[in-house]
């Protein structure tokens, strides 16, 4: 209890601190936020919109349309939920309030001669409620969203028929603009995996090395999942135009469990195995009835691959994998709020890299894990501002063990012995973050100013210890033999900083300005910059169903620690042979990298984009935008040297700010809520990504080349999709994904690891697959339950990942991993009605 006093009379003392920072503004302080309205002009209407648990609801679409005949008068509830509409005559007005992810309310009669002040509470959507559902709430203009935004809710992420349904990653493809990378990776509007700021619940949740998104969390645990990919506001950073914003839920006063595939499938491939498992079970409640409540979302995962070109005893790849989110909300008060959260991921794959052509011993025994905590709180300023501030911290690790210490041995068909490399990888990151949105206030229009701040403390811890690889030709003559330094093992830190400041205009009714000023740096490069931001939107049409966007930005990355690692994992020697494998061509080629931070300077870009969004008959929303991005002084290792010997390569990188990329886009969506129940989407996207360095060399795989440009690795200049689900006969219902682009560039190389001919001149072929799925909820033992089946890739489309790019070798782009026609089941524990 002493802590807690404490900790509120801090809290408090801080909100009257801001309250003192908007009267020296020039702002009118209001009473406290139970009693907001009294300092309303008489003719004000203030409506306030919060959810189940009393945390306000942010850029709702408010509107009040007159009983009679009249224009309607629109508007979008702020950081606090507060929308205010001034000048509205006193009558009878039908009240429609809606936001993505929870349940609308429409045409609701309100007397606004007697209520000038309206408190409503709009609960988030639920995957079973106790009582009928509501209409889904379709697509609708804001008036005062400048940037471009793509949402999926919880419902779409259950529904939607996505590959390997137990990984959300898989679902953000499913975002107009967002195309699939490797290993789970996505790739925003032509920015790579590292280059996307991403958030858990306002924390980042990137590798603090490689800046990938590895964390995994239960799919049913997801509120919303939004994708920033354009006009990119101030206090978003870390990127190079685009930011990803995963929501999780909270519990609320009613205990809820719900249980998904907790029914294994087995499979026949030499005999009856087990294939998989791969429960998820959630479960929440309250803690004290309107004022505390926890949620818990488990997620578990078995697989067993079994290769049947493989001999028995040495076929098969079992894999373990589970996370966990615990989190829990209490309100101290009406006007504070605290959160904290714990997120724990676990992997486990014995014989990982398993394949045809990498036998039993050639795999490792990989382990993996991630920690993830933070604790928030948030207190409602009176006037309608919001304080919040908050603390994470997030761990990630890994361990890979070779099964053996023979030579690992490469040869143009496969592969054998014992994988090279042992290694042992941490990375911590420690995040303290504050935000400050003030109350509204007029200047010449209406104001909205926010603050923030947000300070990491990043550590990396790295060891390495690699064995010798052997390069045989096709005739079966040694070609190259591989060695490395003695073990490596290194520690690097960081520490970044960030602040910004913006402010939401609406200078005039029908356009809304937002202005950004963002101030970055860090430890290793020293320099801070500033970024400067500016979007608008204009509502082209009185009845609010026409809107142009436009905006512009300059966009720094954060430091790839992974850059600046490489020179610390210490060097390889390759020594090449003549052609009957036994005379040395000439002394070792030493591949080694060096990185001078003190002559570096900090990758930006600038990008820009304008958008055109219309509402069609039948409530569809139409938008076509273009988005345009250059960068500039981007990192990339160059080769530097010279060769040992005439004939040889160089292995010398240093790295340099020489990179400029170059991204175009022009993409047309079109969403149609189907009989006000389901949804709709079709979205054509036409680009290109060019870089001028698409090199990407490491002490692994080093690429004996000089630095070239060409298309990125993810370049996909058409893309088409579409998903949805619409109502069949007797309660079922029909979801399906179409999903068809061009098959990504790669590059070629010979022998010798050395490029032939220009990088990414290659492509994979085009992709497409088709999934269609059947679903039904259905009401046994006294319990709701739905049930699922459908096909992936229903077409049997073959669709390749892997591909022989060795020009040498006989299977010369020969591809892989074709994964076919796949019938997936599934069913759903609702719970009791």
């Amino acid at each position: 209890m002493l802590l807690r006093g404490i900790q509120t009379r801090v809290w408090r003392a801080l909100a009257r601190a801001s309250v003192a920072a908007a009267m020296l503004a020039g702002m009118p302080a209001a009473p406290l936020r139970a009693q907001q309205g009294s300092g309303q002009a008489a003719s004000a209407v203030v409506v306030t919109v919060t959810d189940e648990n009393g945390a306000a609801v942010r850029g709702a679409l408010v509107t009040l349309a007159p009983a009679q005949a009249g224009k309607p008068a629109r508007g979008e509830t702020d950081v606090a939920g507060r929308a205010e509409f001034p000048g509205l005559a006193p009558g009878t007005y039908l009240l429609s309030v809606a936001e993505v992810g929870f349940y609308p309310i429409t045409n609701r009669s309100v007397d606004l001669a007697t209520a000038r002040r309206l408190d409503l509470t709009l609960p988030h959507q639920q995957e079973y409620r106790e009582r009928v559902e509501v209409n889904y709430s379709p697509p609708a203009i804001d008036p005062q969203q400048t940037t471009s935004t793509e949402t999926l809710a919880a419902r779409d992420v259950i529904n939607i028929p996505y590959s390997s349904n137990r990984d959300y990653r898989n679902a953000l493809p499913l975002i107009p603009g967002v195309t699939p990378g490797a290993a789970g990776q996505i790739h925003v509007n032509g920015s790579s995996s590292s280059q996307i700021d991403k958030r858990l619940d306002g924390f980042d949740i990137s590798d603090p090395v490689s800046g990938l998104l590895d964390l995994r969390v239960s799919p049913d645990a997801l509120r919303s999942i939004d994708v920033v990919g354009a006009r990119l506001p101030a206090q978003w950073g870390k990127g190079s135009g685009e930011a990803l914003a995963l929501e999780t839920a909270t519990g609320d006063d009613h205990f809820r469990f719900a249980a998904t595939d907790f029914i294994p499938s087995i499979q026949s491939r030499k005999g009856i195995h087990l294939e998989a498992f791969t429960p998820r079970l959630t479960f929440s409640g309250p803690l004290r009835r309107g004022k505390a409540w926890f949620y818990d979302a488990a997620q578990g995962e078995y697989d067993l691959t079994i290769v049947t070109e493989l001999p028995p005893s040495a076929d098969e790849a079992p894999l373990w994998r589970w996370n966990n989110l615990a989190k829990a909300q209490g309100n101290l008060n009406s006007t504070n709020l605290l959160t904290g959260s714990f997120l724990v991921n676990g992997f486990r794959s014995p014989h990982d890299g398993l394949t045809s052509l990498s036998p039993l011993e050639t795999t490792v025994d990989l382990v993996a894990s991630a920690y993830v905590g933070n604790v928030k709180d948030q207190i409602y300023l009176p006037g309608g501002g919001l304080f919040e501030a908050g603390i994470g911290f997030s761990q990630f690790g890994s361990s890979s063990r070779p099964r053996g210490l023979q030579p690992f041995v490469v040869t143009p068909e496969a592969t054998s012995g014992n994988f090279f490399e042992t290694s042992d990888t941490t990375a911590r990151r420690i995040e303290a973050i504050a935000n400050l949105s003030l109350p509204g206030f007029g200047w010449h229009g209406r104001h909205q100013a926010r603050f923030g701040a947000d300070i990491d403390r990043l550590t990396d811890q790295q060891s390495f210890s690699r064995g010798e690889i052997l390069i045989y030709r096709e005739n079966k003559t040694l070609d190259r033999q591989a060695t490395f330094t003695s073990p490596v093992a290194f520690d690097l830190h960081n520490v970044e900083a960030s602040g910004y400041a913006e402010d939401g205009w609406a200078p005039a009714k029908r356009l809304f300005v937002e202005l950004g000023l963002r101030l970055d740096g860090d430890e290793i490069l020293g320099r801070p910059v500033v970024s400067p931001r500016v979007a608008a939107s204009y509502m082209a049409t009185s009845d609010g169903e026409t809107k142009l966007s436009a905006g512009a930005g300059l966009v720094y990355a954060a430091t790839n620690l992974n850059a600046f690692g490489l020179p610390l994992e210490g060097a390889r020697s390759d020594l090449f042979f003549g052609p009957g494998g036994q005379t040395p061509l000439g002394p070792p080629v030493t591949t080694s990298f060096a990185a001078n931070a003190a002559g570096l300077s900090e990758p930006r870009w600038v990008d820009w984009s304008a958008g055109l969004e219309r509402m069609l008959p039948g409530q569809a929303h139409f938008e076509i935008e273009y988005i345009g991005k250059r960068g500039s002084n981007g990192f990339d290792y160059q080769n530097t040297g010279a060769g040992a010997a005439p004939g040889l390569p160089s292995g010398r990188f240093a790295l340099a700010n020489d990179r400029n990329d170059r991204y175009d886009a022009i993409r047309a969506t079109i969403r149609y809520p189907f009989r006000r129940t389901q949804m709709i989407v079709v979205s054509y996207t036409r680009s290109r990504d060019h870089s001028s360095a698409v090199l990407d060399p490491t002490l692994d795989n080093p690429i004996f080349s000089r630095q070239l440009g060409g298309p990125t690795p993810w370049d996909t200049p058409n893309r088409l999709l579409s998903w949805g689900w619409v109502p069949l006969v007797r309660k079922f219902q029909l979801a399906y994904v179409v999903d068809w682009r061009s098959g990504v560039p790669f590059s070629a190389v010979d022998q010798n690891q050395r490029l032939v001919g220009l990088p990414d001149s290659y492509r994979f072929p085009d992709f497409f697959s088709l999934n269609l799925h059947l679903e039904k909820r259905v009401r046994l033992f006294g319990f709701e339950w739905a049930i699922r089946g459908g096909y992936d890739n229903i077409t049997n489309r073959r669709n390749p990942t892997v591909v022989v790019n060795n020009v040498d070798s006989p299977q010369f782009l020969t591809f892989s991993f074709i994964q076919g026609r796949a019938f997936t089941g599934r069913i759903r524990f609702l719970g009791r009605k």
